[in-house]
């Protein structure tokens, strides 16, 4: 189980790389990524939904050649039981505007026309 600090850092350098601030957005870096979240969410039954979602991302980013579109597809669902989880937490303390904010990335990756151009991209 990851610290509350820990948890908080992977938040913002997920939202980073989603958001390309963080240098380009690969398919491996996304599976890097989704390695990182998942052991944490499996381990809550109220996360477990957000690790489901998040293993089937991390097959379609381990396809060759890479399902744009599919990868595309799967992040609005994500974003969306991010926004339900964040909203469960109530509005006390920092968490509910990180998982929020990367649910905020996750829409804007998965609407971003940067993707049907660069195959690298997520």
């Amino acid at each position: 189980m990851l610290s509350l600090a820990d948890t908080t850092d992977l938040l913002d350098q997920t939202t980073s790389h989603l958001m390309e601030t963080s240098g380009p957005l690969t398919p491996q870096l996304g599976i890097d990524l989704i390695d990182s979240w998942l052991v944490p969410l499996q381990a809550a039954d109220n996360t477990k939904p957000l690790a489901d979602e998040l293993s089937a991302l991390q097959m379609l980013l381990q396809a060759r050649p890479l399902p744009q579109e599919a990868v595309r597809e799967t992040l609005g669902p994500l974003a969306d039981q991010l926004s339900l989880l964040a909203t469960q937490m109530g509005g006390e303390g920092e968490m509910p505007a990180l998982l929020e904010g990367l649910a905020t990335a996750l829409r804007q990756a998965g609407n971003s026309s940067k993707a049907d151009t660069r195959e690298s991209t997520v």
